[in-house]
């Protein structure tokens, strides 16, 4: 009787891990991705954003990238570095404005999280590193609850909120060209 109770017990156990391992798998937050290079207007272009305020649901996906991924965004700094208190992030940070020469498309700033303005200068290609996870909560936002979802850069999550910001550490960007 013993014996058919600890047998019930492992193919339980098993059961509940092989369905954690499955969960994991299927919100991408698992490390069987590709790595894709995307220039800043590829990034842009390749985003489904949609915010809506009557529902207070943010949900950003995107046509190419799946959760699990390695994203390198590479292209060229447009602005000098600039290292500061940002007040959304609440941390000081270098200012790093990307944006593809010759095209019109908005820059994408990405944040580090140390001072490395001796490092990059404007004209200079870089790359950064980001890892595109599944996400899926409610937060506070402007008063309202928000559900925010969908496939998101794990380094716009700060301190377990979204915070609309992409902060990297050094390790995560280089200088290229």
């Amino acid at each position: 009787m013993q014996s058919k109770s600890l047998i019930l017990l492992i193919i339980i156990g098993i059961a509940i891990i092989a369905g954690i391992i499955v969960l994991l798998d299927h919100h991408g937050n698992n490390s069987n991705g590709e790595v894709v290079v995307m220039g800043v207007n590829e990034y842009i272009n390749d985003g489904i954003y949609e915010k809506n305020y009557t529902t207070h649901e943010f949900f950003l996906d995107f046509r190419s990238l799946k959760p699990g991924d390695i994203l390198i965004l590479k292209d060229s700094l447009c602005q000098e570095p600039k290292y500061d208190f940002d007040n959304v992030t609440k941390l000081y940070v270098t200012r790093l404005t990307m944006c593809s020469p010759g095209n019109s498309s908005w820059p994408i700033v990405i944040y580090v999280n140390k001072d490395v303005t001796d490092k990059y200068k404007m004209g200079d290609i870089i790359e950064v590193k980001l890892h595109i996870r599944h996400y899926d909560f409610k937060e506070e936002w402007n008063g309202e609850i928000w559900h925010i979802y969908g496939e998101l850069p794990e380094e716009a999550i700060i301190n377990g909120k979204y915070s609309g910001e992409i902060v990297v550490p050094p390790s995560q960007v280089k200088k290229v060209g």
